[in-house]
């Protein structure tokens, strides 16, 4: 009798327990499984992390990103990415199932900028616990296949792509970058935008295949093509524009610092990852941008102020 007494007193006192806790807001929290990297909430830590896996169209520009976070207050930010020149999604895709170490690792923080070379995808996904996690497409076979075609091509390895990294990091964000087009006048690859229509189409046709990719895996769209066509259609297409490069003149392909591109882009990506405005943060580059700072900021709020509304 005292035995069946004593079990059911410590029952009563388990069930009392459990509720308390739930009333004071203690969740429990059941660990990951042993094979996913990720142990904790990103969002809990006193972190910013974040992983743009890509090509040259997520190089440029981080330490803007960085100076434009930081800027905003926040802390102990990391802007890294996973980067290869021209690296489409079948080659991410194809190093990844094969280890193939080609990468360089990039970091920009507190310290300046680390580079890591000859690393493997996984080595960049196991170096923190990432808040922001985002790919892209290289220009290259959307302009090549099309949107419906290539769309059809990356369903036989995006899928599995994104399920490696999302099985890894289940409790990160997800984005997706809509890249730029070519400045008018000058060619890659054998490819050439004469006119400012051919430049619109072009940003047009990687606009459609980023939207229909973030309809089909559920991640969210960084508009940076969107703030570029802003600002091209309001008169100025020199933003490609880099220091030592053709006299300053551009590459033509890329984010340029004394044309402002790389400036832009970050404001797009701060928006995006902070949901608040960027225009009026105090970043300043250390160099001359043209058109002016508040130009760039409007063209950025405006682009994605209108994928939200």
């Amino acid at each position: 009798m005292l035995k069946r007494c004593l079990s059911l007193f410590l029952a009563l006192l388990l069930i009392c327990i459990t509720f308390s806790a739930c009333g004071n807001g203690q969740a429990n929290t059941a660990k990951l499984p042993e094979n996913i990297m990720q142990k904790s909430d990103p969002a809990k830590d006193n972190e910013l992390n974040i992983l743009m896996i890509g090509n040259s169209h997520c190089y440029y520009y981080t330490e803007e990103l960085y100076g434009m976070l930081t800027a905003a207050g926040y802390q102990n930010v990391n802007v890294c990415n996973v980067y290869y020149s021209g690296c489409t999604l079948q080659q991410h895709y194809s190093w990844q199932k094969s280890g193939t170490a080609n990468y360089e690792y990039f970091t920009t923080n507190g310290t300046g900028q680390i580079s890591v070379k000859s690393v493997n995808l996984e080595y960049c996904l196991k170096q923190r616990n990432w808040d922001v996690i985002s790919l892209q497409e290289s220009n290259v076979p959307i302009r090549e296949f099309g949107v419906q075609k290539q769309l059809k091509l990356s369903k036989n390895f995006l899928m599995d792509l994104w399920g490696y990294i999302k099985e890894q990091y289940p409790l990160s964000r997800y984005l997706w970058q809509q890249t730029l087009s070519l400045q008018i006048g000058y060619s890659a690859g054998g490819y050439k935008v004469e006119t400012p229509e051919q430049q619109k189409a072009e940003a047009q046709l990687i606009k459609e295949y980023s939207l229909a990719v973030c309809e089909d895996y559920n991640l969210e769209r960084v508009p940076t093509g969107d703030a570029w066509q802003i600002v091209r259609e309001g008169g100025y297409d020199n933003l490609c524009a880099r220091l030592g490069i053709n006299n300053g003149e551009g590459d033509y392909i890329h984010e340029g610092d004394i044309g402002g591109g790389q400036y832009l882009s970050a404001c797009v990506w701060f928006e995006v990852i902070t949901g608040k405005s960027c225009v009026g943060n105090t970043y300043i580059p250390n160099y001359a941008m043209f058109p002016e700072q508040a130009t760039l900021q409007a063209a950025a709020h405006k682009a994605v102020s209108l994928m939200i509304n």
